[in-house]
């Protein structure tokens, strides 16, 4: 196959601008068009000389179609390329490439899993002219002095409440229709000073105004990258801005008008100007008589002739990230999306967990009459229903069968998301449920049962498949314990019991106390244990797993769900995307009380040695040496991210020599 067939989804006028573009393409043809307004896509299929499609179904379905445009509202992304990547058709989806960072993250994990080439479209990315940006940005490699990277894109649009620039249920306002140009720019640019593909900010400020329908008619952010790159970038769609792009510091400077049309407007005639000290201007100019738009295309085609399943010009990456920095603009200055919430966003009815393959193994469980899997999912750091969803969504999809919650993970938000999230999807029996209540300072006897029955409200469930008290009371006999958990067990609350941080020998005595009146024993524990061991408590009252203890474990045939199973990040050399920030993400001043001595340093270096040299990650031989220590351990996770958790699940399936594991354990 040497040429691409092409087919458009909306018939609007930058529909039209992709249909007159890929006539000076080379190697893609425009075949179809889909609409659902049939005047409007019959229009557009005669212009154009092509076939028109009513329903999607029928449109995705054809086989002459291999890629697909995506050139509807901004609200309509999601659907359009879920289903795209459903019929195993390649997507190039108009920017922004979705309405938050939910949506892109299980956009991009399906279109790798299925091998589906998928790119955001930001047209200037292919263009010479911001290839002669990048490779003019040396001047600046021996100044001592901040870079200032500045830029705008403001235009003043006269249109009603309804239409799509002003309403906010089709992803309205300046920041997603053109913010995302000056904000992809400066990533990129503050990634290549520092000889990266992008950058990540530390610091994002940001003001604007509302327009009355609640989206954002103009905004102004402040980026920092660094001690010495800097960016202030502006976007509106009620004024005029400048419209240019300034790269400076000191006396030098590169400037560019126009960097996102790229001289479309001008006959293809663009330049950029170069001022440096003592050498005076210099104005680097390009003519392009193939086209924007048309490059981008003819990119496209070629990534998808070569089997690619991203654009090295914008990566999947960059995608997500850029997604997430706009998510966090918008919030910044308090703009109520609709999409953002559970019951508008159509993450809720796509159901696109039935679009996973599960691939992490299933296993059985002592005493629970479910199937179980490798790993739990912990439900303590989901920042909202909408994220909760997509993280338990993708986690059931890929094979995930225990979630991990607590009566006090999020403020009570761990069970109810948890809660509204099996019901809604009808898997209460397929899941398995640990729960955890009397938390210090109400770790006594006394609060375990109204705890439990909240928690089960929330959940909306009627039992607890696995219980454990969440924390140890020493002033507190054991026996007292044991008795007030037989009891709740007795009433049909919970199953299986057990203990989180508790010390081997309360754990052990715990048992004995049990078993030696003929009441149900702890058969769970849940502490910390990682191939980093926990120094100090990474919260007062935490409890770690040794050496003695663990073999304890074993030889009684003791589930262990180890919390912190990858030492919280400590064996990261770098996040290869950004998270949502949340009151329990890891600290760098943590991570030295906690994690930073002699022996986890030496455990670290080997990590990331074996690393290397298995082309893995190094926190993934950090979770596959943990779930190597014994069939009984089944590890938490906390990931943030869908690109987190399958981080750990391609470690469950990771094997380790016996000369590995020692090497790591030794050193």
């Amino acid at each position: 196959m040497k040429q691409i067939n092409w087919g458009i989804i909306g018939s609007g006028s930058i529909a039209s601008a992709f249909g007159h573009s890929i006539k000076s393409t080379s190697n893609s043809k425009l075949i179809s068009v889909f609409g659902r307004n049939i005047d409007a896509a019959n229009a557009f299929a005669k212009k154009f000389n092509i076939d028109a499609y009513y329903q999607l179904e029928d449109f995705l379905s054809s086989a002459e179609i291999d890629a697909v445009y995506v050139a509807t509202p901004h609200s309509e992304h999601f659907v359009h390329t879920l289903a795209a990547i459903k019929n195993s058709k390649h997507v190039l989806c108009e920017k922004p490439f979705a309405m938050n960072a939910y949506e892109s993250m299980i956009l991009i994990d399906l279109a790798i899993q299925s091998n589906i080439f998928l790119m955001e479209g930001f047209m200037y990315r292919m263009h010479p002219q911001t290839k002669n940006i990048l490779e003019n940005l040396n001047i600046f490699s021996d100044t001592k002095e901040k870079i200032l990277i500045e830029a705008s894109f403001g235009f003043a649009a006269e249109v009603a409440k309804d239409h799509r620039l002003r309403n906010p249920n089709l992803g309205g306002g300046a920041i997603l229709d053109i913010g995302c140009y000056p904000l992809t720019m400066c990533k990129l640019i503050a990634g290549h000073l520092h000889g990266a593909p992008f950058a990540e900010p530390k610091e994002f400020s940001a003001s604007g105004q509302l327009d009355e329908t609640g989206v954002d008619s103009q905004s102004h952010a402040h980026l920092i990258f660094s001690e010495t790159i800097e960016a202030k970038i502006s976007c509106a769609i009620n004024e005029n801005f400048a419209n240019n792009l300034v790269i400076s510091s000191n006396q030098k400077s590169i400037t560019v008008n126009q960097p996102w049309h790229c001289g479309q407007f001008q006959d293809g005639k663009s330049s950029i100007f170069i001022s440096i000290p003592n050498a005076g201007k210099k104005e680097i100019s390009c003519l392009d008589e193939f086209g924007l738009f048309a490059r981008e295309i003819e990119h496209a085609s070629n990534c998808i002739l070569e089997k690619k399943i991203e654009s090295d010009f914008i990566t999947h990456a960059e995608t997500q990230s850029n997604m997430f920095w706009l998510d966090q603009w918008r919030e910044k200055i308090k703009i109520e999306c609709p999409k953002s919430s559970l019951k508008n966003s159509p993450i809720y009815s796509s159901h696109f967990f039935k679009m996973k393959i599960p691939i992490l193994k299933e296993t059985t469980l002592p005493k629970i009459n479910k199937i179980g899997s490798r790993l739990a999912l912990g439900c303590d750091n989901q920042t909202s229903d909408l994220h909760a969803f997509t993280m338990f969504d993708h986690f059931f999809g890929s094979g995930g069968r225990i979630f991990d919650t607590a009566y006090i993970y999020n403020d009570g938000k761990g069970d109810k998301y948890l809660g509204d999230w099996i019901n809604s999807r009808g898997v209460t029996n397929d899941v398995i449920v640990i729960g955890k209540a009397a938390h210090t300072p109400q770790c006594e006897p006394q609060f375990i049962r109204p705890q439990i029955l909240e928690s089960l409200d929330r959940l909306k469930l009627s039992k607890i498949d696995i219980f454990c008290l969440h924390r140890d009371n020493k002033d507190v006999p054991v026996d007292e314990f044991v008795h007030a958990l037989s009891e709740i067990r007795d009433e049909g609350l919970i199953d299986v019991l057990g203990a989180s941080n508790w010390e081997l020998d309360r754990f052990s005595e715990a048992r004995n106390i049990a078993l030696k009146n003929k009441i149900e024993p702890f058969s769970v524990l849940s502490n910390n244990f990682s191939l980093a061991e926990m120094i100090e408590p990474v919260w007062p009252g935490c409890v770690g797993v040794n050496k003695e203890f663990l073999e304890y474990l074993i030889k009684e045939k003791i589930l262990l769900f180890p919390w912190s199973s990858q030492a919280r990040g400590f064996f990261i050399k770098k996040k290869e995307q950004i998270s949502n920030n949340h009151f329990s993400n890891p600290t760098l001043d943590e991570e030295m009380r906690v994690w930073h001595y002699p022996k986890n340093l030496k455990r670290r270096d080997k990590c990331f040695e074996l690393a290397e040299k298995r082309g893995l990650e190094p926190i993934q031989i950090a979770l596959a040496y943990v779930l190597h220590q014994s069939d009984l351990i089944f590890p938490l996770i906390g990931p943030r991210t869908i690109v987190e958790t399958n981080s750990s699940i391609e470690a469950s399936k990771v094997e380790l020599t016996a000369k590995e594991l020692q090497e790591l354990s030794q050193a």
